[in-house]
């Protein structure tokens, strides 16, 4: 009979502590409904409480590392297409006896040094140059990723600032 009573106990603890954690999660997808709103509000107008400015700069930190990375992949992903077509349009790497690209329907070109998404023009000279670099080979000035505030696409996507094409639709973002 113990036994029973205390196996009945450890049901209903087991019950009751699932409740909690059931509560905890909501409280935790609201905590995350409430920074969303204020790094929303931090983007609009580029001010932030005093406690609040370094969490926004990690964040943004974070979303340049995430552009950066996906700059990188599609300079892998060019850069092992043999032939070096990419659409004129949404920028994908193609195969070279291809005329128009399998994604979007767009005219395949050769791929140049400055075309490749991802790739930066240097500010003093003019050249480009690849995403992994931090100054320009060619002048020597430092190479920044310009604008890298998030945008809308037409399509409705967010696209973060120094990406030519939209993930979501292959469309140029410029």
């Amino acid at each position: 009979m113990e036994i029973i009573k205390k196996l009945n106990g450890a049901i209903e603890t087991n019950k009751l502590n699932a409740k909690i954690s059931t509560e905890q999660d909501a409280i935790n997808a609201i905590i995350t409904k409430i920074g969303t709103y204020y790094y929303e509000k931090y983007v609009e107008t580029g001010t932030a409480d005093e406690g609040t400015a370094e969490f926004y700069a990690a964040i943004d930190g974070h979303k340049r590392a995430i552009a950066e990375v996906k700059a990188e992949i599609e300079r892998i992903n060019n850069a092992n297409t043999a032939d070096g077509l990419v659409c004129s349009a949404c920028g994908k790497a193609s195969a070279a006896d291809r005329k128009f690209c399998a994604e979007c329907g767009g005219k395949l070109e050769a791929a140049k040094p400055a075309d490749a998404p991802g790739g930066l023009v240097c500010s003093a000279c003019g050249k480009p140059s690849a995403a992994d670099r931090k100054f320009c080979a060619h002048c020597g000035n430092k190479l920044e990723i310009a604008n890298l505030e998030k945008r809308v696409c037409g399509c409705g996507a967010e696209v973060a600032g120094g990406i030519k094409f939209c993930g979501n639709c292959g469309k140029p973002t410029a």
